[in-house]
């Protein structure tokens, strides 16, 4: 019977203490680099950089270490970390470099003992410039978008205030074509109507003339009424005093020929006076339109605030609905919605017209109320 003499290698006592040290070495770099990046996600760029610039030193045994970068935001100049100081500057040299390409330009300098470092150790230090980098460029763009947002922030309180200022100017020349009309065209017409009325009171039944006087005099009237109710509209005393709720209250309790039904939430009356405004001025639109268009007989107005910081506004008619303002004769209610789509813009509103469950329009109105203004 034949024995196999060939024999199975065992590996030796110093080949085992090689494989654990291997072992321990791969492990000691696999900590290195974990405790790195714990570093970096615990804090600032800069103070964790300095803090893994000082670790790398010891790891690579450099005596002097160098990190440079770009600000992290700015036209600041690079920024700079060092760790230590070149001992022996005759003799050191470059034992570490990161690549070109990168943000970072890390550099460790020391004596290299006539010895290559252990490709495994460069690996490492590979490996832990890429964290750096990373790490920067993270830092990087949080520093910008918190810059774009402080930008974003400003705009947003300058874009407020210009609007506050539109919307003053506006309700200012409203208010200045309203007091024009009472103390001109109003007065005027308000004159020719007590004169006509004089004149058919003097001329008797029995003239010619006295039934065409009746009807100039009616006229006239009429014409008064529509005068103050256009003062009225361009600038209501209530909505100044009282706010806007009760400025639409008093305008839909002048409304005659519609069952008007008024959801009005108090509280409306102390938002914001450029909201308010706005708001007002959408529901005088929607209403006038369900009034000269719509042949409603039932208006129903809601004006709220949510939960969530918005302004709400709803008009809702049964009349013939929204699809009759295509046609021609209506483009003044086309009009109306462009102007005010318009206005809730300002405040960076939306407007949603559309046809009614049961028939008629249903418009619906919300802008933020967290305006960056201030009251008037």
């Amino acid at each position: 019977m034949e024995h196999d003499t060939s024999t199975t290698h065992s590996p030796g006592v110093a080949e085992l203490r090689a494989l654990y040290r291997a072992a321990e070495a791969r492990a000691a770099r696999l900590r290195f680099i974990i405790e790195v990046q714990n570093l970096l996600d615990a804090a600032a760029f800069e103070t964790a950089a300095q803090e893994v610039l000082s670790r790398l030193a010891d790891f690579a045994g450099a005596s002097y270490a160098r990190l440079g970068f770009p600000p992290l935001q700015g036209t600041a100049p690079p920024m700079q970390l060092t760790v230590g100081k070149s001992t022996n500057p005759g003799h050191d040299g470059i034992l570490f470099a990161s690549q070109a390409g990168s943000n970072l330009r890390l550099m460790l300098i020391g004596s290299a003992g006539g010895r290559a470092m252990d490709p495994d150790d460069r690996q490492t230090l590979e490996v832990v410039a890429g964290q750096l980098d990373d790490a920067y460029n993270l830092n990087r763009q949080a520093a910008e978008n918190q810059a774009l947002l402080g930008d974003l922030q400003r705009q947003r309180s300058e874009l407020a205030a210009l609007v506050a200022q539109l919307i003053q100017a506006q309700e200012q020349e409203r208010q200045r074509v309203a007091l024009d009309l009472h103390d001109g065209s109003a007065q005027l017409a308000a004159g020719l109507s007590y004169r006509l009325q004089d004149l058919a009171a003097r001329i008797g039944e029995a003239h010619v003339l006295k039934p065409e006087i009746d009807q100039l005099a009616a006229l006239a009237r009429h014409s008064v009424a529509d005068l103050r109710a256009a003062i009225a509209d361009l600038r209501p005393p209530e909505l100044d005093d009282l706010g806007v709720a009760a400025a639409l209250r008093t305008r839909l309790d002048a409304i005659d020929g519609l069952e008007v039904i008024a959801d009005l939430d108090a509280a409306s009356d102390r938002w914001p006076t450029s909201t308010g405004i706005i708001f007002y001025r959408v529901a005088q639109e929607a209403i006038t339109n369900v009034i000269k268009h719509a042949e409603a007989s039932r208006l129903v107005v809601r004006l709220f605030e949510d939960g969530k910081g918005e302004a709400h506004l709803e008009v809702i008619d049964d009349g013939k609905g929204i699809g009759e303002l295509r046609h021609p004769q209506m483009r003044g209610g086309q009009l109306g919605i462009v102007g005010m789509r318009e206005r809730l813009a300002l405040l960076g509103g939306r407007i949603e017209i559309d046809a009614g469950s049961s028939g008629g329009t249903h418009v619906r109105a919300a802008a933020p109320l967290a305006q960056d203004t201030t009251s008037e």
